[in-house]
């Protein structure tokens, strides 16, 4: 009796090893790629153009490329003082180009991609929350 349960050890063991040594080679892992990962971005970042006056329009803030900023109407300096007159205000015309860019008509892509990224958030599971005791 005792050299059945001997054996049957024996073969569980024997059988645990073999699996333990098939799986190793599934466990290592890859080193690391020397490619560099770039993000992938569905938005395309332009680069800001001053106006001919030297005025840009970024995030909502009207800047001189010389350190100021039209705040309320007023321009204010922003940047180290460099002793020099204010530059003026950007013109009607200029603010008036600017707000009437339009952003440009998304692809067939981004619309596809934004669908997947809306459906991965979906159907994301959330933890149920913790709240209350069983007492």
């Amino acid at each position: 009796m005792q050299s059945e349960n001997e054996n049957m050890i024996r073969t569980i063991l024997s059988l645990a090893l073999l699996v333990s040594l098939a799986a190793s080679p599934a466990l290592k892992a890859d080193p690391p790629s020397k490619k560099k990962k770039t993000s992938r971005s569905t938005s395309k970042v332009e680069p800001v153009t001053p106006t001919a006056s030297g005025w840009l329009y970024n995030n909502g803030v009207w800047t001189h490329v010389d350190g100021y900023k039209l705040v309320k109407g007023q321009v204010v300096r922003s940047g180290i003082q460099t002793h020099t007159k204010a530059p003026p205000p950007p013109t009607k015309a200029e603010m008036d180009a600017v707000m009437k860019k339009k952003p440009a008509a998304k692809t067939a892509a981004e619309i596809a991609a934004e669908k997947a990224a809306q459906r991965d958030r979906n159907l994301r599971q959330i933890p149920a929350s913790q709240t209350g005791t069983h007492l």
